[in-house]
């Protein structure tokens, strides 16, 4: 087989698998959004993708490694990206004011399946591990946000680095974002103002609300 015809097929099926990866991937995701309480099944997954079970774990390695890229599929499908960005903006009142509202749109964008996969995580050990990817680098990212917004002078007198994190950590969980989204019946613009809010009022100086 000439080299051009070896890189063609191999290309042929490196996209198959990805297309094969999509398709239980986006099965998986339906059942948890539709039927939480269900978790995962690898064979009714593999009949919802129509593939064979076989190919599930052919493709994921363990029902673990699953779980975990359904947390990564959720991160790049809501944009996560967009939160990070915002995070980065040079003033950290602005960053902090951003990153709320980016990551109370990921949250809305894709509550169903974050709140199966929070739920699950409590009973289930590979469910767990979908929020360890989830997670990853919030704590070290808050402390930082907090740690920019002292640098900066926006921190009220008596807050320190520690208590800020602290504080963001709650408010940006998904149990806080989810209580007043579900459990409050609130809109996901007004869920930001509040987050934002209380973020202003509880750690800077001067901290109004959201004005804008």
């Amino acid at each position: 087989m000439a080299e051009n015809e070896r890189r063609y097929v191999q290309k042929v099926r490196a996209a198959s698998v990805e297309v094969t990866k999509r398709r239980i991937l986006d099965a998986a995701t339906d059942l948890l959004s539709r039927e939480p309480a269900q978790g995962i099944n690898v064979d009714r997954i593999a009949r919802e993708a129509g593939v064979a079970r076989s190919t599930v774990y052919v493709a994921f390695e363990s029902r673990t490694g699953l779980f975990q890229a359904l947390a990564r599929d959720f991160l790049d499908e809501q944009g996560f990206d967009r939160l990070v960005a915002a995070a980065r903006h040079p003033d950290a009142r602005q960053a902090l004011v951003g990153s709320l509202r980016e990551g109370t749109r990921l949250y809305a964008n894709g509550r169903d399946l974050g709140r199966a996969l929070f739920s699950l995580s409590l009973l289930d050990p590979d469910a767990a591990e979908a929020i360890v990817v989830l997670e990853h680098g919030r704590a070290p990212a808050m402390r930082a946000l907090a740690q920019r917004l002292k640098d900066q002078g926006y921190l009220r007198r008596g807050i320190g680095v520690t208590e800020a994190s602290d504080v963001l950590w709650v408010l940006t969980s998904f149990d806080t974002f989810d209580q007043l989204f579900t459990g409050r019946g609130l809109s996901e613009t007004t869920v930001a103002k509040r987050v934002v809010a209380m973020a202003e009022r509880e750690l800077l100086v001067d901290g109004e609300g959201e004005t804008s």
